[in-house]
């Protein structure tokens, strides 16, 4: 009997389904299908019926062991500045600084850094800040200064909130034990950011398994590419972020056997750049930053750009071009499943529209109704006319009578109700041979729009492009390259500038007095769907030896069903107020008299949470690493040798345990 598992990674693009040999190490089938964001359920069940239309006959359904789920979703909601409208109280302080979020309030309260409350939360100035932003929320965040030494206010909160308003509520002391208020306060709103788009993702997989009769468990890919239960990844959805390029790591490995390169995946929304030694990838152990955003989600280090297949193509009225951040749906694939776009995008050719705010290529998808949203009477009227069948922009102005730049379109494309449709990489790769898939008359003549926008000709135009994603791709692998030995580089200022256009951007017209060339040492690997298209072209003018996997374009679904269940935590032990020590475990905090009985009782504590953690994500063959690092100081500087000891003054003792088991069993 034979050991198998059903990988899909959903991706912002496409969704990927794999069928692997647990014990060999092997594809059994695989699939690709577009992911249709308007409705996850469809999605899956395309790719379970592609996957299942190659099943063979030696093997059975009840072979499959564990189904494992990765996805870019997330990450891309984030980039994207997409998903649920959350709502934040901050207890006792507010950060400097923007917040990812508009609604936001801070209340009294507050803990000092060994826990002790310096002040009690004001629950009658909670209420009314909850109340102020009901109606305009979708889901609340609580986070308190020094939460993670004492998180009394923050369940305080956080059990108001429920009380009164009956949606999700998400602490800041659930998701991280690590210091840095604003980060765990960023982290906090994107968890609750994400949290019905991540259950409604886990739900249709649920469903379509289930209908299919396969009752294996359910795990989830988390940021550094371990795997987490499908119920701790519902908690906690924000773990999930850098879920998809994590997978690719783990299936680049499996796919080509290398454990040293730079592994590159370019999704639809996203490229994704990490760098693998030793046969894994390092974790950026300050947490992962996406989307210009500072978390404190441990996840492999992954450096993001939002430059993908269907990344927004922008002309400026000056004719400046730009590719990314935001994801659209190509042209070509909308028009091709509504057909009556391509005569609306010649209306736009034959008018000449030329906007100074939005593209002309735009077009608006209904996705479905915003929830816990008041709209305007215009809102509410482009909503009625969008659900009938998308529109452009410049048609929609028509129909509401309103000049299209003043419609109020961007608020219910940020949360999700409605999404883009414009010219994209994909709608150019139309063009120029590379993938023709969908209807490619829309893809040329978006593209003509967009070329007579910056004064050129259509093929003028597609080479563009191609140059401009060469550069950029090859900007980012430098940077990432060049910062490798923890120096933080960003290759932004004018010098760098005028090197990388040297090294990566053709000459045009005149003769250069000089060039420079660049040289990596180690492989290239590229997977993703779109990576044919461009990595040939970047591997040469990096000088890279190039490894592009026979599976290359499902190489994330591969990684969902090849990594471990691993689950980490930090107990802190620090001198107490009056003596003795104080031990800070999660969600709670204890006293002792002596440092060792401390020091047992929180390595105990530890042991037993990861055990229990590692359970709940379904693992088997569990096993405990420790790792203690005690710190000290001098009391007076410079101390003669042999007589450190009885000067060392105690700082903290930090005992890392990480549990780790195989995500399926006998």
């Amino acid at each position: 009997m034979a050991n198998l598992a059903l990988g899909i990674d959903t991706g912002g693009t496409f969704t990927d389904g794999v069928i692997w040999e647990l014990d060999k190490r092997e594809i059994i089938c695989k699939t690709k299908v577009v992911t249709t964001r308007h409705d996850l359920h469809l999605a899956i069940d395309n790719c379970l019926q592609g996957l299942l239309a190659q099943w063979p006959d030696q093997y059975s359904l009840n072979e499959i062991k564990m189904i494992s789920l990765s996805t870019t979703l997330a990450t891309n909601a984030i980039v994207e500045g997409q998903g649920a409208e959350v709502g934040l109280i901050q207890i006792g302080f507010a950060p400097d600084g923007p917040l990812p979020t508009p609604h936001h309030a801070r209340i009294s309260g507050g803990c000092n850094v060994r826990g002790r409350e310096t002040k009690k939360v004001d629950l009658d100035e909670a209420r009314a800040a909850i109340q102020e932003l009901q109606g305009k929320v979708e889901a609340f965040a609580v986070s308190g200064y020094m939460s993670i030494r004492n998180p009394r206010q923050e369940i305080q909160v956080a059990r108001l909130i429920s009380e009164l308003t009956g949606c999700p509520v998400v602490s800041g002391h659930q998701l991280t034990s690590d210091l840095g208020f604003r980060e765990r306060t960023v982290t906090a709103v994107f968890n609750a950011r994400l949290i019905s788009l991540i259950t409604g993702l886990i739900d249709a997989v649920k469903e379509n398994i289930k209908t299919r009769g396969i009752a294996a468990p359910l795990m989830v890919v988390k940021g550094d590419g371990s795997l987490i239960s499908e119920e701790k990844a519902r908690e906690r959805p924000v773990e999930t972020l850098l879920s998809g390029p994590a997978a690719s790591i783990i299936g680049a490995m499996a796919l080509t056997g290398l454990e040293e390169g730079i592994v590159v995946d370019m999704g639809g929304t996203t490229t994704d750049v990490a760098i693998l030694q030793e046969g894994r990838p390092s974790l950026n152990q300050k947490g992962a930053r996406v989307g210009g955003w500072m978390t404190r989600v441990k996840a492999a280090d992954i450096t993001t750009e939002g430059l993908g297949g269907d990344s927004l193509i922008k002309v400026s009225t000056s004719g400046e071009m730009s590719i990314g951040p935001q994801r659209v749906f190509p042209l070509c694939w909308v028009a091709d499943r509504f057909p009556h776009l391509l005569e609306e995008l010649r209306e736009i050719w034959e008018e000449i529209y030329f906007p100074l705010e939005n593209q002309p290529t735009i077009i608006l998808v209904h996705i479905k109704d915003p929830v816990n949203l008041e709209l305007s009477p215009t809102e509410t009227r482009m909503l009625e006319i969008l659900k009938e069948k998308p529109h452009t922009l410049y048609h929609l102005g028509r129909r509401l009578q309103k000049d299209p730049e003043i419609i109020p379109w961007k608020r219910l494309v940020n949360v999700g109700s409605l999404h883009r449709a414009s010219l994209t990489p994909t709608d150019i790769l139309h063009l120029n041979g590379d993938f023709k898939e969908w209807n490619e008359e829309a893809a040329e003549v978006g593209t003509d729009i967009m070329a007579r926008r910056k004064s050129e000709s259509r093929q003028e135009f597609v080479e563009a492009v191609m140059e401009k994603i060469y550069y950029q791709v090859s900007s980012l692998l430098v940077e990432v390259l060049a910062g490798y030995d923890q120096q933080e580089i960003t290759l932004d200022d004018r010098g760098a500038g005028f090197f990388l256009e040297r090294l990566f951007a053709p000459a045009e017209g005149t003769k250069r007095l000089i060039e420079f060339s660049a040289r990596v040492n180690i492989p290239l690997i590229a997977v993703g769907a779109p990576v044919r298209a461009y990595f040939p072209q970047v591997s040469e003018r990096l000088n890279a030896p190039l490894s592009l996997p026979p599976a290359a374009e499902v190489a994330n679904a591969v990684g969902t069903v090849s990594g471990q269940v691993m689950e980490r935590i930090q107990i802190v032990v620090k001198p107490g107020e009056h003596g003795g020590y104080l031990v800070y475990t999660p969600g709670d905090r204890e006293g002792f008299l002596e440092m060792e009985e401390a020091v047992r009782y929180g390595r105990e504590k530890g042991r037993e949470y990861v055990y229990k953690q590692a359970q709940r994500s379904g693992a088997s063959d569990i096993e405990i690493m420790e790792h203690r690092e005690d710190k000290f100081t001098n009391l007076y500087g410079f101390v003669p040798q042999g007589e450190e000891e009885q000067n060392r003054l105690f700082i903290e003792s930090i005992i890392e345990l990480t549990a780790v088991g195989r995500p399926w069993g006998d």
